[in-house]
């Protein structure tokens, strides 16, 4: 399967240093990248579990923190009334959570933004909106890349949710998630039907495994190096310069399994015809 990116016409870089950016997900055009709604932190049954293994500690940490506490009731008594309360606990827990929830969704955001960037690609290359919206109205390039090439198979387990390419669901409502299960398609590959013509795929990495890091702006720009044979072909736009389809004609040569192409006007509809160039 081949898969496209969509560089503008500056962004000739990719060709010529063969490096692509990972970009945060605060630096989408979509605000809802990355941000499911949050419905809890965690389910019942984590609650549960997780106190049942660690119900002695947590007490024995608080215990200490109150030393007065131990002078005025007897250890073995505020002991039993807590466990008296244990059972309790996931409803306690729901009482603190909006507030906890909205001290750490901006703190998640955050974290992503520092440690996690994504590649867009998409399964078409004629599409007129993307042209116009990602090649500076058809005067860049489509680079279409090897789906199957080792590039784009990085995980390094069945758990890992980093370094493979995987297909978005579109979805009409914002999906609903539990903090705790960070392993949920919701974080990484759900969006809004809107974008759906998109048709996108994506793969995540972590920002400190790029190459090539540029400082300054809103976020810095982390770009990752590709091997040559893992470009299957180029488009030029229907508006390319005449400078560019030069330049992206020479750059070619470097890419061994690159078919050179072009887009036109289909003179019947509203629709763009690719052309290989001989």
């Amino acid at each position: 399967m081949v898969l496209y990116k969509y560089p503008q016409p500056a962004r000739l870089d990719v060709l010529e240093q063969r490096r692509i950016r990972f970009t945060q997900p605060g630096d989408f055009n979509d605000p809802f990248e990355f941000r499911p709604c949050i419905q809890s932190a965690a389910s019942e049954d984590h609650v549960r579990e997780y106190v049942e293994a660690n119900f002695e500690t947590l007490v024995a940490k608080e215990l200490a923190q109150y030393p007065l506490l131990g002078q005025l009731v007897q250890e073995g008594l505020t002991k039993e009334l807590l466990h008296a309360l244990k059972a309790k606990t996931p409803e306690l827990f729901r009482l603190f959570e909006p507030q906890m929830l909205a001290k750490v969704s901006p703190l998640i955001d955050s974290l992503l933004n520092q440690h996690v960037g994504v590649l867009c690609l998409s399964e078409v290359r004629d599409s007129i909106l993307m042209w116009a919206h990602y090649t500076a109205n058809h005067q860049g390039l489509v680079v279409g890349f090897d789906a199957d090439h080792p590039f784009f198979l990085r995980r390094r387990s069945d758990q890992d949710e980093f370094g493979f390419l995987r297909r978005v669901d579109y979805r009409r409502e914002r999906p609903n998630v539990v903090l705790s299960d960070t392993s949920s398609p919701a974080w990484f590959q759900t969006k809004c039907i809107d974008w759906a013509y998109e048709k996108e795929w994506r793969i995540v990495r972590v920002l400190s495994e790029a190459d090539h890091r540029i400082d300054g702006g809103r976020f810095p720009v982390c770009l990752f190096a590709f091997p040559p044979d893992a470009v299957m072909e180029i488009v030029v736009g229907l508006r390319s310069s005449q400078s560019l389809v030069q330049t992206v004609r020479s750059l070619a040569r470097s890419f061994p399994r690159a078919v050179l192409s072009s887009t036109r006007e289909d003179p019947s509809n509203y629709s763009l015809i690719v052309d290989e160039i001989g």
